[in-house]
């Protein structure tokens, strides 16, 4: 019974210290996940820091109103980067230009019904996408799309994958949820095969927005006036190949110098805009952390914290 008793005794005390190291590593598992996300919130804060006084310069050096060729120039050909070695500051902003392709609410009828000319670009090209990349169901396809902007359901399509129908399109994600809901529906890979933000520009827009007629993409110039896209390659010059000493030249002046009518100053602005997509990478201990953010017109949105990089 003494022998009995000992390894009972022997039992539950290996019992309790396994116990008590399940705990302590329990405890040490989390201690390790405070501390990271922790040192997340911190570089967050910075970040939001980071991210006000950047807005205030592009403020000064992009004030509303006034669009000025070289310093949009600069700031799309040459990332902006401060190092301070004593303060171990170290930032890195790229932009490239925002509305270079057709806001995608301008798909939505009721959005451009006070300038149709709107919705007929953006229908045009729309159906030249889905006819040049093969797409099996091109009229299913632009039903979902436009359905989703006026926040309507298809109700003769049966869903694989249920649509979380929110009112407006506005991002990128929400645009290829549709995407992968249509490849799902109709295994049509081809979806995928186009390089839709050459096109199309997902974010919210107002009724005063115009596509930037300086940083337009060449894929839709192509598309838009029917032009081969290697003509408008041989002449078009994209925003990261510019030098900062040349001037820009605008869709007004490339479309007059190919004798080609249709540019309508209520879809295209006449020079470059205020208006840019950034990200800004910054060290913070021992760390590389980056967000972005969109900047038009003294106003900046959009702003998303990115994480570890």
């Amino acid at each position: 019974m003494d022998k009995t008793k000992r390894g009972i005794a022997l039992f539950i005390t290996l019992l309790i210290i396994a116990s008590i190291l399940s705990i302590v590593a329990v405890s040490f598992s989390y201690l390790e996940k405070v501390q990271i996300d922790a040192s997340r919130v911190s570089a967050i804060i910075q970040g939001d820091v980071l991210y006000k006084d950047t807005t205030e310069i592009l403020k000064r050096i992009f004030p509303k109103g006034k669009a000025d060729e070289k310093k949009l120039n600069m700031i799309y050909t040459l990332p902006l980067m401060i190092s301070e070695p004593k303060s171990g500051l170290n930032i890195n902003l790229k932009c490239e230009p925002l509305l270079r392709g057709i806001p995608i609410k301008w798909l939505d009828e009721k959005f451009t019904e006070k300038i149709p000319q709107r919705l007929e670009l953006a229908k045009k090209v729309l159906s030249s996408i889905l006819e040049k990349f093969d797409i099996k169901e091109p009229n299913r396809l632009e039903e979902l799309i436009i359905s989703n902007l006026k926040g309507k359901n298809i109700e003769d399509i049966d869903y694989i994958h249920r649509l979380d129908m929110a009112k407006n399109i506005v991002s990128k994600e929400q645009f290829y949820k549709i995407l992968l809901d249509y490849r799902l529906q109709y295994d049509d890979d081809n979806v995928f095969k186009i390089s839709w933000d050459r096109y199309f520009v997902f974010v919210d827009v107002t009724q005063k927005a115009l596509i930037d007629g300086a940083y337009i993409t060449p894929e839709l110039i192509s598309m838009a006036f029917d032009i081969p896209i290697e003509s408008v390659k041989d002449d078009w010059i994209e925003s990261n190949n510019i030098d900062e000493n040349e001037d820009k030249i605008t869709l007004k002046k490339f479309l007059t110098q190919n004798s080609i009518d249709g540019f309508d100053d209520k879809l295209f602005s006449d020079g470059g805009l205020n208006a840019m997509h950034c990200e800004e990478r910054f060290a913070y201990r021992e760390n590389f952390y980056s967000f972005s953010f969109d900047y038009s017109n003294e106003r900046s949105l959009n702003f998303e914290f990115n994480g570890k990089i």
